[in-house]
């Protein structure tokens, strides 16, 4: 699923019906994203690379539409989260070496509201997201290491990165600036990429990314 399609999607029913309740709001996270795999040597062995993580804080920017359905509120979202982060840097060895960065993350997913207590209301969420994962400073091949391997002729990659999104958080009205206040926290859970450069070294990884966020919602 590509990121235009998921913004189609979320676009299109925020205009069904222009007397909807539609909350458009912010989020400011902490994240940790890590990522582990492995690659195929000058020799033909598999090596693991052990995992690597990477801590940041982002901000990022949501719309949702609300949907009653029976006795459940169930919003439809849309999450934007323009930034780039490095995760990884693989380095040393036969295989090659390179720099992994995650960007331009975006989540459409559901969010039912489950048990309201007062002003506070408890909530789950599942969704699916996409992101460009970008391969960068290539170098360990640059030139031939072995009589039998040619040097690598890699330039700069890109690849789609995308995987379900589930999470749990706790919504608290409010009645000054903002209609709601959330504590949330969420997982990507991507699914597993590979690449194989010129000279045919094989990289396999696997990614995740846990957020824990507070996020402030306007509604209209």
């Amino acid at each position: 699923m590509k990121k235009l399609s998921i913004a189609l999607i979320l676009l299109s029913f925020l205009g069904l019906n222009a007397q909807a309740d539609v909350s458009f709001g912010v989020k400011l996270s902490t994240a940790e994203m890590s990522a582990d795999g492995s690659e195929t040597q000058n020799s033909g062995a598999l090596v693991t690379q052990q995992e690597r993580s990477a801590d940041f804080e982002v901000a990022s920017l949501f719309a949702e539409k609300s949907v009653e359905l029976g006795a459940i509120d169930l919003a439809l979202g849309l999450e934007i989260i323009p930034f780039t982060a490095e995760i990884a840097k693989i380095g040393g060895g036969t295989g090659f070496d390179f720099t992994a960065s995650v960007g331009n993350l975006t989540t459409a997913y559901i969010q039912p509201m489950l048990l309201s207590r007062g002003a506070a209301s408890l909530y789950v969420k599942a969704g699916y997201a996409n992101a460009d994962l970008e391969i960068s400073n290539i170098s360990r091949q640059a030139t031939a290491s072995a009589t039998t391997d040619s040097a690598s002729t890699d330039a700069a990659q890109s690849r789609d990165l995308e995987g379900p999104m589930y999470g749990v958080g706790i919504q608290v009205e409010m009645g000054a600036f903002v209609d709601a206040i959330r504590i949330e926290m969420t997982r990507h859970d991507f699914d597993q990429i590979t690449y194989t450069n010129s000279n045919n070294k094989k990289l396999t990884a696997n990614a995740e990314m846990d957020t824990y966020s507070i996020g402030f919602v306007k509604s209209f």
